[in-house]
């Protein structure tokens, strides 16, 4: 049987609740038709009356599961009893009902009837066995039959498990491993049909292991909570703050599902949770849903509880010259080894969370998977761990760990016992990882290799251009890859006369440039410090310097002689948006919130920015249209400071065009971007020529000065923010011209250069880069 019969492109999900109708919405948002069905309601004017109720408690959800609020008429919605039929069409039918096995069965009977030949049925089940659910179908049915366990929320959290049954055919396997991994942007992990699967089964040992540390008083939970954050290579969330954003109604949950279900699970009693805990979730301290849990925000301040009085209180800064050596390290792995193994209180914590989380992970190989690789990127993408247990046992040793537990009188596991009877010392070395069956190093499965990450290119060979702030690598194929590594990927004067340098560099030695990187977020926008700096010092010369080079170099980018493609993600703000705007292609992660937010810092778009957005404006012209409404609209644009929501916004806000490409999975996203520059190239790419752009003068400047009267008089701008907001206006306008005329792009941006000066003499604006910086949010002055 080949994967090459089966294709998707109509997903039928049955059960609109939480789950459910988030599932809809990210397949809506990767392009999928989608028909969402559940219970007939009682009304009999709205037969869907439950379906279109949960569409619109998920359009008003927080963070939105939709990449566009229209998304969700995209949605074709139904009940069971009227509209089962439409499952004939459905190339995909993915379960998400009530969590009762009689319930899941009876509803695989009634979809048996009706899908079509090669149609794929799931379910998303955190606990039930999957096989149990399909038991009673037939033999075609179970081979199409295999669980999709999305994790909370699906737009967002990274992992997908993926659990074939026995009975699965390993072409399904396969083609909903690619699907989901390529359309819907998953990190996909092939677990076993055992209780809670891979993510869950180890997250929730983690934080009930960690418990007793807090309840028993040895450590604050923030206290904790430091030491199992990214100090020791855990998510920003750590241990506490990760049980509150889960729900801890839903971990308690998840702990009495596994209790009864692994009688021979050698930690069972660590999912036998703390008395205290279970009086924290019959009072409603649930977490983040409930305002209060292990923390609580009141009057604007995050207060931890005290877990003998279950009253809030100020937090505790720990503080121990232990951890002021550590944070001097720069190796998460060095610096985990160095905590681990350090002798005093806050080692001794540590070695024992990692002895027991460490043990666990080893010993359930082969138990729910095969794979160490399997268990490291179920936690990194389901719990956003940085790393994951196998790397945990590299970064401390096996010979080191096996040394202290044979003293400590510890079970060694069979993995590594025979890890190390073989030779072998580690789980991942030169590209490899350790395979148990075969007793090995092994390649990396080639569902892992698909991704390019600018790691991987140094690895290859050293990068063609180096400084502190950027690398230039040599991708392959004649495309160079210009990478950021400023912190925060901010915008500095090196980085930016750097990318202008290297388009010699690319022009002499390659066919095209991509510009993206590893980090969480591509731009932050001009490096702020720099400027004020310069300025304070009365350096006005490197002002004006900075600001023209960020200018140059961005125009650069559209008239080079080859191709250029950026490839954004995260936050892309400011000056970011700029040279995507400057690009010849964008091809952007779905997560993308990108925005011109100078504004909020007194300044306006000036690295053509503004230029752009009003060219843009006036291409979308035709025939006689009056103009004056779209120039409102980028007017509105840049003085609100808009940011996208989603790659799909982005383009409503003319940020990215229509021909610019989307990606689902950030793991595929550089090398989406290098085939994009090879089509360029190969379709014979010629550089764009310059072309003059229309301005409508004192008629679009009257009109946005309009617009900021009202706005002002009704209190929804201050004072400087109509300033601002003028010179955004002035540039739009092509000036106070008395007729509307076509004027030379370079015309345009000597204006906006000309209005960020202004704004950078202003104290006013000298107030917010500061306030910026300091705190971290716009001042309105």
């Amino acid at each position: 049987m080949s994967t090459k019969k089966y294709s998707i492109r109509k997903v039928a999900v049955l059960g609109s609740g939480v789950m459910g109708r988030q599932i809809a919405a990210h397949c809506v948002n990767a392009g999928l038709d989608v028909v969402l069905l559940d219970l007939k309601s009682d009304d009999p004017n709205r037969p869907n009356k439950t379906v279109e109720e949960s569409l619109q408690k998920a359009s008003k959800m927080k963070p939105a599961p939709f990449g566009k609020p229209d998304f969700a008429q995209r949605i074709e919605v139904g009940n069971f009893e009227d509209d089962f039929d439409k499952l004939k069409e459905a190339d995909w039918i993915c379960e998400v009902i009530v969590e009762k096995m009689d319930i899941k069965k009876d509803m695989m009977s009634r979809i048996e009837k009706i899908r079509k030949p090669e149609t794929i049925v799931s379910s998303n089940t955190s606990g039930l066995p999957i096989s149990e659910i399909s038991e009673e179908c037939s033999d075609d049915f179970k081979a199409h039959f295999l669980g999709t366990h999305f994790f909370n929320p699906p737009r967002y959290m990274k992992l997908l498990e993926v659990i074939p049954t026995a009975t699965t055919s390993e072409d399904v396997t396969e083609f909903m491993h690619r699907f989901c991994e390529k359309t819907l942007g998953k990190g996909v992990v092939i677990c076993k049909d055992t209780p809670n699967f891979i993510a869950n089964r180890i997250g929730i040992f983690s934080i009930a292991n960690i418990m007793p540390y807090f309840f028993d008083g040895d450590f604050r939970a923030e206290e904790i909570d430091l030491l199992t954050g990214t100090l020791t290579g855990y998510s920003k969330a750590a241990t506490f703050r990760t049980a509150d954003m889960a729900g801890l109604d839903v971990t308690n949950h998840v702990a009495k599902n596994l209790y009864p279900s692994i009688p021979d699970d050698e930690m069972r009693e660590t999912f036998n949770l703390p008395e205290e805990f279970e009086k924290m979730v019959e009072d409603g301290m649930i977490g983040n849903k409930a305002g209060k849990g292990f923390y609580s925000k009141q009057d604007g301040e995050y207060l931890v509880i005290n877990p003998e009085t279950f009253e809030y209180e100020s937090q505790q800064q720990l503080e121990d010259p232990i951890l002021d050596e550590a944070k001097k390290i720069k190796d998460t792995a060095e610096r985990l080894k160095f905590l681990v193994f350090s002798e005093d209180k806050i080692g001794d914590f540590l070695w024992n969370v990692h002895r027991d989380l460490l043990l666990y992970a080893a010993n359930r190989i082969p138990e729910i998977t095969d794979s160490p690789l399997s268990i490291d990127r179920a936690m990194q993408w389901g719990f956003n761990w940085e790393m994951g247990p196998f790397e945990r046992w590299d970064a401390l040793g096996l010979n080191n760990m096996v040394e202290r537990l044979e003293k400590e009188g510890a079970e060694i596991p069979e993995l590594i016992s025979e890890m190390l009877d073989a030779g072998i010392s580690s789980f991942y070395e030169d590209g490899k990882v350790y395979d148990p069956q075969s007793k090995s190093m092994v390649d990396i499965p080639p569902e892992a290799k698909k991704e390019v990450k600018v790691h991987h290119l140094r690895k290859q060979k050293s990068p063609v251009m180096e400084n502190n702030s950027v690398s230039l690598h040599d991708m392959g194929d004649g495309v160079a890859l210009f990478e950021f590594h400023t912190p925060n990927s901010t915008l500095g004067s090196e980085l930016v006369q750097s990318l202008y340098n290297s388009l010699d560099t690319v022009k002499d030695q390659f066919g095209a440039l991509v510009i993206s990187h590893d980090a969480d977020n591509f731009a932050f926008g001009a490096n702020l410090k720099e400027a004020l700096v310069a300025k304070q010092n009365n350096d006005w010369d490197s002002v004006v310097e900075a600001v023209e080079n960020f200018q140059k170099t961005a125009v650069a980018l559209r008239y080079a002689p080859f191709p250029v493609v950026v490839a954004p993600f995260g936050k892309t703000l400011g000056g970011g948006v700029e040279f995507c705007l400057y690009s010849d292609k964008v091809v952007a992660h779905h997560e993308l919130y990108m925005g011109l937010v100078e504004v909020g810092v007194g300044l306006i778009p000036a690295g053509g920015g503004t230029t752009e957005l009003l060219r843009r404006a006036m291409e979308k012209l035709e025939g006689d249209a009056d103009p004056l409404p779209f120039i409102r609209e980028v007017f509105k644009t840049i003085g609100m400071a808009k940011v996208s929501e989603s790659a799909h916004r982005a383009r409503e806000l003319g940020y990215m065009r229509d021909s610019d490409t989307i990606v689902m999975n950030r793991d595929l996203l550089i090398k989406r971007a290098k085939e994009e520059a090879l089509n360029l190239v190969h379709a014979g790419y010629q550089s764009p020529a310059e072309t003059p752009i229309k301005v409508l003068g004192k008629t679009a400047l009257a009109a946005m000065k309009l617009m900021l009267h009202v706005m002002h008089e009704g209190k929804y701008i201050t004072d400087y923010d109509k300033v601002v907001a003028e010179r955004v206006a002035y540039v739009l306008a092509g000036r106070d011209l008395s007729e509307a005329q076509e004027v030379p792009e370079s015309y345009l941006l000597k204006l906006e250069r000309e209005a960020i000066l202004e704004c950078l003499q202003d104290d006013r604006t000298l107030a917010r880069m500061e306030h910026m910086l300091k705190k971290g949010k716009p001042l309105r002055n």
